[in-house]
């Protein structure tokens, strides 16, 4: 090693003391991690702007909404912009009812099978459009990107037409949110993995839908807990998959802050760079000390990937 190599080691070697390798950090571009904001809405409900003050703190610079987490968009942008943190995507939740629903949920206050039922009335294929002009106009205020469909369903994914349905659907969203400036994304859960004849339902939503126009949000832990590999994913549908949920998923199948579960957090993250993947969010469905799980996810990402 000459002594210009030497010297730069060197320098860098503090950082041994973090777990993060200076081969790593001499090479590492800067992170803009972020956090779906509904794993943290039992502390929003509680504290609103102080639990946002408390994310950026952590290091947390995006972060994702579930519609406006039932407050005035203007004033949830505000909050925002005064601790620095911006917001990629709005998991469409137009209603109060629906928010609170999603709320309770996330709180345990609220039943599974009532949640989805308040969700399943509201982007049926007769509600789904007037929730999403909803939301469109919220991500416009919010400076958000993706306007996106957070969950599908089981009765929205019975049978073949049902489907085919939802997929025509899913085009003319496309369509409402482009002409507004907006693109129109959709999130997965572990259901879409299940198969219709010889066809993966994700894979149908995927391959019959516009890739100009409908892009893709993958969730690790979902996609883990159907048996399929999120990795293939990404490098299946690299330009279609803009933004991924990045949590953990243990041995037996729950929820785990990221870093502490089974999944290969490290080559998760760099087929993310490889797909081109816009936005990293950590998400915890349900956990009971939420801001400890974000806060260990957030040390363990900037410990071992910067």
């Amino acid at each position: 090693m000459n002594r210009r190599d030497l010297l730069k080691y060197s320098a860098l070697a503090p950082l041994a003391a973090t777990g993060l390798s200076p081969l790593i950090a001499a090479n590492k571009k800067p992170r803009r991690w972020g956090l779906q904001g509904g794993t943290i809405i039992k502390a929003l409900e509680t504290d609103f702007e102080g639990t946002l003050r408390e994310v950026a703190a952590m290091g947390y610079k995006e972060i994702g909404t579930t519609g406006s987490f039932g407050r005035d968009p203007a004033y949830v942008r505000s909050v925002l912009d005064r601790y620095g943190l911006t917001s990629p995507n709005n998991h469409v939740s137009p209603t109060n009812p629906t928010y609170k629903s999603f709320a309770g949920w996330v709180k345990r206050e609220v039943d599974t099978a009532v949640n989805r039922q308040v969700y399943a009335d509201t982007f049926s294929l007769k509600n789904a459009r007037a929730a999403f002009e909803d939301g469109i106009e919220t991500s416009k205020i919010l400076g958000q990107t993706y306007v996106m469909w957070a969950i599908l369903l089981d009765g929205q994914l019975a049978d073949r037409p049902t489907i085919d349905a939802y997929i025509k659907l899913f085009n003319e969203l496309g369509d409402m949110c482009a002409k507004e400036g907006k693109v129109f994304a959709f999130h997965n859960h572990d259901r879409e993995f299940a198969k219709v004849g010889n066809d993966v339902i994700l894979d149908l939503f995927l391959q019959n839908t516009d890739p100009d126009k409908v892009k893709f949000e993958l969730d690790f832990y979902w996609t883990t807990k159907a048996g399929a590999d999120p990795i293939a994913y990404l490098e299946r549908y690299a330009g279609r998959t803009k933004l991924c949920h990045l949590k953990d998923i243990t041995a037996d199948g729950d929820f785990a802050p990221v870093g502490q579960g089974t999944l290969d957090v490290p080559a998760l993250i760099k087929t993310c760079d490889d797909a081109g993947i816009d936005h990293i969010l950590v998400e915890i469905d349900r956990a009971d000390d939420p801001m400890a799980a974000i806060r260990t996810s957030i040390d363990y990402l900037h410990r071992t990937i910067g």
